[in-house]
């Protein structure tokens, strides 16, 4: 008996003592600089602000300084402040994997190894986060591609509904059925009608042709191809031969996303593009999978992901990381869908939610599930710098200079990508 209220007196003693030691525990602040794009909803901005209140209730030693830009120049402002030694602990960003050869990316492999975050994540967002079998971020979110389609056209119009299964000339005779641009109806939105159309839609994969190469560091042998050149035939032709594309004022006053006009019968969209046409109701809407290549092909499903980075040059790693585990799991991600901001990274929280039975989100859960490709614009880190200039010029001569020579003009945008993506991997330390 003596013994047991010796032990009850220093249990007793103990813990107000530990108490006082979590109080005066040293506050860390961490901070976190995020986007605000020109399409974003105020839920987006109070989603950040919610996220990171959520986690200081979890964790009252950490502190969360939380700071929005816009989303242009966010990457220059990132590489300037870090160049000045004044980076933010952690971001988000769309880099290629690759980037981490530039040597500013902290590498989480260690923090990684020790937790079970990853667990939970799509193939398609870990593969955006890692160089070399090694994390050098945490996915945000997760993304594919597919159609939407304006119910109240094709109800006017008499056609029926795309489906499953279509194909890319299905796509187009449709595109040309539905147009009528006396009465300002057009069958197909902007993004297909250009270099888009090959890189972030899901005709990307689907009309049969690769830009890059998978490691993202030759376009030549790629981008010069016949089935390149025809791929890129079939997108140019949406706006010239065809004449279905949204014109170029629409996007001038609703974005790229100028099936929002509610005069766009069909365009490519992604999960980051639902809020806004959810948050429309001056018509009706749905959602298909991407069309295949044709008959004798599967589709292949378009991904991707915004990743949470942190500098290596952070003072406070071990909190930073808490931040970062938090924000990629599940918790975190459960709050995003809730809020109907950005989907989630992992397939359990849309099966916790009904996504993947959901009309609208079911068919981004079926891409998602079967995503085995990285997009060609997410390989190199090069890619925007060197690549992407070349094969939009070849929009500018066939649409606004009316040449049709492609094959000399894709040849020749492969050769200009290619010399500049050597130069720039040349100056790059020996991997």
């Amino acid at each position: 008996m003596k013994k047991f209220l010796v032990v009850l007196l220093a249990v007793s003693i103990l813990l107000p003592v530990l108490a006082i030691q979590a109080q005066d525990a040293p506050v860390v602040t961490v901070t976190w600089w995020a986007t605000e794009r020109g399409r974003d909803t105020a839920a987006t901005r109070d989603l950040h602000f919610a996220l990171a209140r959520a986690f200081e209730a979890e964790n009252p030693n950490i502190l969360v300084s939380l700071a929005l830009y816009p989303n242009r120049g966010f990457g220059t402002r990132i590489t300037t402040a870090i160049a000045a030694g004044e980076g933010p602990d952690i971001w988000y960003q769309f880099y290629a994997p690759d980037i981490a050869t530039q040597g500013f990316l902290e590498d989480l492999t260690p923090y990684i190894e020790q937790s079970d975050v990853e667990d939970g994540w799509f193939p398609s967002a870990a593969r955006r986060a890692v160089y070399q079998d090694k994390y050098y971020g945490v996915p945000r979110d997760a993304v594919s591609g597919f159609l939407a389609y304006n119910k109240d056209i094709f109800d006017a119009a008499g056609v029926a509904y795309p489906e499953e299964g279509w194909t890319v000339a299905d796509y187009r005779e449709i595109a040309i059925q539905l147009t009528n641009a006396e009465n300002d109806v057009y069958g197909s939105g902007g993004i297909e009608g250009g270099e888009g159309c090959m890189l972030w839609s899901p005709f990307s994969f689907n009309l049969g042709a690769e830009i890059t190469s998978p490691d993202g560091r030759d376009v030549v042998g790629y981008m010069d191809t016949p089935e390149a050149v025809n791929a890129m035939s079939w997108c140019l032709g949406l706006v010239t031969e065809d004449q279905v594309a949204s014109p170029a004022d629409m996007a001038d006053q609703f974005g790229e996303v100028t099936f929002l006009s509610g005069q766009v019968a069909m365009q490519s969209i992604s999960d980051w593009e639902i809020p806004a046409i959810s948050a429309q109701d001056q018509f009706n809407w749905g959602v298909v999978a991407p069309p295949r290549f044709d008959e004798n092909t599967d589709v292949i499903p378009w991904a991707d992901s915004y990743v949470y980075y942190m500098w290596n040059g952070s003072t406070h790693k071990d909190e930073a990381w808490q931040l970062m585990e938090w924000l990629s799991g599940p918790v975190a991600q459960k709050m995003a869908a809730e809020a109907g901001v950005w989907s989630p990274n992992g397939p359990a929280i849309w099966q916790e939610l009904g996504w993947d039975q959901d009309p609208i989100k079911s068919v981004s859960y079926n891409q998602l599930i079967n995503s085995e490709r990285t997009p060609n614009y997410l390989r190199s880190q090069f890619f925007f710098d060197c690549a992407y200039g070349p094969l939009g010029d070849v929009r500018v001569r066939w649409i606004e200079g009316g040449e049709r020579d492609l094959t000399t003009m894709m040849a020749e945008a492969a050769q200009t990508g290619q010399a500049c993506l050597d130069e720039n991997y040349a100056q790059l330390p020996s991997q």
